[in-house]
């Protein structure tokens, strides 16, 4: 078996059993480079990556495909393991057509509320609500978010990605304790409605607004004034930051928006204008970032990143 053929036999069974989910860039990277033999530390460096951060990639990868085939697979036994899937479902075709073999039967998941939902069923066009969330086995490596009725599987982040988080919170909790004007909170759960449930990195809201949005769990359910996306490395999750949660908040009612860049220190500030959010700076280094929400709030972009 080739490393391409392996490669998209891998991507159809993620995507059969792991609720719709694709493989990004860079773990398509990760399995082909780990399928050829080739060390994390090379990867690595080949990507321009952390080592940790990709090593951290392939155990995920290698968490998921367990789940897919049934058996535990590692980066050591990741060709063994795959091919005696194949041979295990009497796999006659190229694996390019996998897909459509109906000679292999890959086990799903499968919860129980006012009838049957099936793990794979995202992709044919169910409306995810926040109670099917309720009911996905529990992973300690995966959250779930909902937009617009489209369930997204993210991965636990790197911790660089969790140190901007940090940075970012303490900046304005501090501001917030000195003002007394509101509250920062990190990774809290805000639910729109049934179908938008979403798990920002950080947000601001004043303690007025507070006080009207959250509920009995500690959930927000209504737009808090300031949030913040810090950006994981892939397609997806980039357009999923700056498109799909962009038009959400927008259209929810968030005051200002900060995509956070921790690949090339950028913060992009998107405000409120003429009821939609719109991009109003790209700030890099020693520039300041203020906001009309925060009066009196400075502090330089950089101040936002490990050195």
């Amino acid at each position: 078996m080739k490393a391409q053929e392996a490669l998209k036999l891998v991507d159809t069974l993620l995507n059969s059993a792991q609720l719709g989910q694709k493989l990004n860039d860079v773990e398509s990277v990760v399995f082909e480079k780990s399928w050829r033999g080739c060390t994390y530390a090379v990867i690595a460096q080949e990507l321009n990556y952390e080592y940790d951060y990709i090593k951290q990639v392939g155990s995920q990868l290698w968490r998921s495909l367990s789940v897919a085939v049934g058996e535990d697979v590692s980066k050591k036994n990741l060709q063994t393991v795959l091919r005696r899937f194949v041979n295990r479902h009497h796999h006659t075709q190229h694996l390019t057509d996998f897909h459509i073999l109906p000679s292999v039967k890959i086990k799903q998941r499968q919860v129980s509320r006012r009838g049957r939902l099936t793990m794979n069923q995202a992709s044919e066009g169910v409306r995810w609500t926040i109670h099917d969330i309720e009911v996905l086995p529990e992973n300690e490596w995966t959250r779930h978010e909902i937009i617009h009725g489209e369930l997204f599987a993210v991965s636990h982040p790197h911790y660089l990605h969790q140190q901007v988080c940090g940075k970012i919170s303490i900046k304005l909790d501090a501001w917030s304790n000195t003002t007394g004007l509101g509250v920062a909170i990190f990774s809290p759960g805000v639910i729109f409605s049934e179908a938008d449930s979403v798990i920002p990195d950080v947000v601001w809201v004043s303690r007025e607004r507070l006080a009207q949005i959250v509920d009995e769990a500690g959930h927000l359910t209504g737009a808090p004034e300031l949030v913040v996306e810090v950006l994981s490395p892939g397609k997806q999750n980039e357009l999923r930051d700056k498109a799909a949660k962009l038009k959400l908040y927008s259209v929810q009612g968030v005051s200002e928006y900060w995509i956070v860049n921790r690949f090339n220190k950028q913060v992009e500030v998107y405000r409120r204008e003429k009821a939609k959010l719109a991009l109003v700076a790209t700030l890099l280094g020693d520039d300041e970032i203020t906001s009309p929400l925060l009066p009196g709030f400075s502090c330089a972009v950089s101040c936002f990143f490990p050195e």
